[in-house]
């Protein structure tokens, strides 16, 4: 039966359970009724708490109200995919009973709510799941397949006690260097027990957040965003993560880097490290200096200077190329860089992406502060996340999407759902179809594109 006819089921059903009720203080005073793609929802509003009993006898399950409850007999209702009928037989012993028979052995739940007082009957219309195993000491993987807000969902979790021999650390999916690439092959060659993707990218594998590995700048950006940072032992959250730069000239000027280990682009001043590749990769049109110890070590007009460990390489063009112009060898510069935050300059690790999803156990979505693109901030999508819970324990999460088996998740739900697995804070990363779980070297999700989307950054558990 189609989703159309199964609505008007429902609503025949809704019609019929909500007929006038006894006029004394019956302790179910109405019943409602709702449809959706995961489940169908009965709801038996009353005046007090309810009392009730359930029994499912194989295809059957019948539902005991209180003594005082008047539900009048009615006829069956039309068949759907999940329920064939459900009928209201003859008071017993002044009880009242709801006869749900089923198509298939269906999964259900009854249970209490307050505020007001109702009892919520779910059968569900999809399989429910939940399967746990252990990784390594102290780091378990669950699968779970349940229903949200009534849309299927599939999620995949990592959660690592603070007490596992493992550290969150990103890595180019591109493998050395900085680019696009397989996070299912690089985590496979690095031996790591679980990685996700984690930051945001351009098209050429452009990193489009900050990232830090052992106190080293992998990628900048400007714009303020929240995430995952390491400093010591302690893990957090920290929101309004933002790169800014400069190098001061030996004449005491100072020039505003604009960009690192990215594309150079037009009146650009971009800082270049051995992370990006082993040259910058630029054109003739602009001016490079190599930078060792605060000392300039090499000048260059030809583009594309080579970049090894412990040098770094100012690339500049139009006014800025010009602006490097009276560099010499052997000139003292300094280079100043900040992430905004004397929490994230003191990290070893730092991995943004953003929004902010939980805050001291909060929910707390900053998609406007952080300011996310719309196709981000809004609707239902796989995503990808971090979380952190009060003890320490690090929470990878990936949740499935644009799906019939998994309809994915609003920022919103994704953070109430960070908050109901006990999480005290958490940060959302890059999502649709770039979410990935990687376990053991196998993806185990399903990524929304039908394929593994070659991402820029990963974040993976290290051996410590």
């Amino acid at each position: 039966m189609n989703f159309k006819k199964l609505i008007c089921s429902v609503f025949m059903l809704a019609a019929l359970c909500a007929a006038p009720l006894a006029a004394s203080a019956a302790p179910v005073t109405a019943v409602r009724s709702s449809v959706s793609p995961a489940r169908v929802r009965l709801v038996f509003d009353s005046r007090e708490p309810v009392k009730y009993t359930a029994e499912k006898n194989g295809l059957q399950l019948v539902v005991t109200l209180p003594e005082g409850t008047a539900l009048t007999q009615k006829p069956v209702f039309k068949q759907d995919a999940v329920i064939k009928s459900i009928t209201i037989p003859a008071k017993k012993k002044k009880k009242a009973q709801v006869v749900i028979d089923l198509t298939k052995d269906c999964q259900y739940k009854l249970y209490p709510l307050k505020n007001p007082d109702r009892l919520v009957l779910d059968i569900y219309r999809i399989p429910i799941s939940k399967t746990t195993m252990q990784l390594s000491g102290g780091v378990t993987y669950t699968y779970a397949q349940e229903e949200l807000n009534g849309r299927p969902l599939v999620s995949y979790l990592v959660s690592v006690a603070p007490s596992a021999r493992l550290e969150l650390r990103p890595f180019s999916a591109a493998g050395m260097y900085n680019g696009r690439g397989s996070l299912a092959k690089q985590a496979a060659e690095r031996g790591l027990v679980a990685a996700i993707n984690a930051s945001y990218f351009d098209t050429d594998g452009w990193v489009i957040g900050n990232v830090k590995d052992k106190g080293n700048f992998v990628a900048m950006d400007a714009t303020p965003r929240s995430g995952y940072v390491v400093q010591g032992n302690e893990q957090k959250i920290v929101r309004d993560i933002a790169y800014t730069g400069s190098v001061t000239l030996p004449d005491g000027r100072a020039l505003q880097l604009k960009g690192m280990n990215r594309a150079r682009i037009a009146n650009d001043l971009v800082l270049f490290n051995s992370y990006y590749a082993t040259s910058t990769k630029t054109n003739q049109y602009g001016r490079e200096v190599k930078i060792k110890n605060g000392r300039v070590v090499a000048v260059s007009t030809a583009g594309n200077m080579s970049l090894e460990p412990g040098c770094v390489v100012l690339s500049g063009h139009g006014t800025n190329a010009a602006a490097l112009a009276g560099l010499r060898l052997g000139d003292h510069v300094i280079l100043t860089q900040s992430l905004g935050s004397s929490i994230a300059d003191a990290a070893t690790t730092v991995v943004s992406g953003g929004p902010l999803l939980v805050e001291n156990g909060r929910v707390n979505v900053r998609t406007a502060e952080e300011q996310m693109a719309p196709d981000i901030a809004r609707g239902r999508a796989p995503r990808t996340a971090v979380g952190l819970k009060p003890d320490g324990t690090l929470l990878m999460l990936v949740i499935d999407g644009r799906s019939s088996a998994s309809a994915g998740m609003t920022l919103a739900e994704l953070a109430q759902y960070f908050v109901k697995l006990g999480a005290v804070s958490a940060v959302n990363y890059d999502g649709g179809g770039s979410s990935e779980m990687v376990i053991n070297g196998k993806i185990v999700n399903k990524p929304s594109d039908g394929r593994e989307r070659l991402v820029s950054i990963g974040l993976g558990l290290f051996i410590k």
